[in-house]
C-alpha cells in the first residue's frame, strides 16, 4: 500500500482538524484534505517520500494558505436580495453517508491507481490529477503522445474495473462509488 495512503487513512481526522485552524468551513477543510491527499499521492509517484505524514500535512498547510490568500484577494461583492433564498437552511452540514462514501471513493481510487503498472500510473496521475496536456506528459516522460493516450485510456479503464470489483460501480451517477468527476471528465488537450 502507498505510504501516503496509509498516512492519510491513519491521520485523516487530525488532518481535517488541522485544516480547520486555517479554514473555518468544515466542508472546505474536508475538500482541502482530499486535495492534499491527491497531490501528495501524485508526488509519491514521482519520488520517494521519506516522512509521509509530515509531507501530507505540509501539502495541506500550503493548500490552506493558498486558499486563504485567494479568499482575501477576492473582491467584495454586495449582497443581493435574500428574497426566495433558503437563508435559514443549513446546507453546509454534509450527510454522514456522503462523507463516508467520499472517504471510501478516495481510498478505493488510490488503491486502483496503485494497482496500475508504474508508467501507466504516472501518466494517469499527470493527466487526470495534475491536468497536464498529453503533449506536456509526452515531453516530460520522453514518450510519444500516442503512448500517453494509451496509458490514460488503460488507466481509466482499469481504475473503473478495479472500483467495480472492490465495492461498487465507477460509473458517474451510477451507484455507491464513482471516480471523482475531475478525474473521469477531464478533457483531452
Amino acid at each position: 500500500m502507498s505510504t501516503i495512503l496509509e498516512a492519510y487513512v491513519e491521520n485523516e481526522i487530525a488532518l481535517k482538524r488541522y485544516l480547520r485552524r486555517f479554514i473555518k468551513s468544515r466542508e472546505a477543510a474536508d475538500d482541502l484534505a482530499q486535495e492534499a491527499f491527491l497531490r501528495a499521492f501524485g508526488a509519491e509517484s514521482r519520488r520517494v517520500i521519506e516522512a509521509p505524514k509530515a509531507f501530507l500535512f505540509k501539502v495541506a498547510r500550503n493548500l490552506a494558505l493558498n486558499e486563504l490568500a485567494r479568499q482575501s484577494a477576492m473582491a467584495i461583492e454586495p449582497l443581493g436580495d435574500f428574497e426566495g433564498l433558503e437563508v435559514l437552511e443549513d446546507s453546509s452540514q454534509a450527510a454522514v453517508d456522503d462523507v463516508v462514501d467520499s472517504r471510501e471513493r478516495i481510498r478505493l481510487l488510490a488503491r486502483a491507481i496503485a494497482a496500475l503498472p508504474p508508467q501507466c500510473a504516472k501518466v494517469f496521475i499527470l493527466r487526470k490529477m495534475r491536468g497536464l496536456s498529453q503533449k506536456e506528459i509526452a515531453v516530460r516522460l520522453n514518450i510519444s503522445v500516442r503512448t500517453v493516450e494509451n496509458h490514460v485510456a488503460v488507466g481509466l479503464s482499469r481504475c473503473r474495473a478495479y472500483m467495480r470489483a472492490h465495492g461498487g460501480t465507477a460509473e458517474e451517477g451510477g451507484g455507491k462509488f464513482r471516480i471523482p468527476e475531475q478525474i473521469s471528465t477531464a478533457k483531452a488537450k
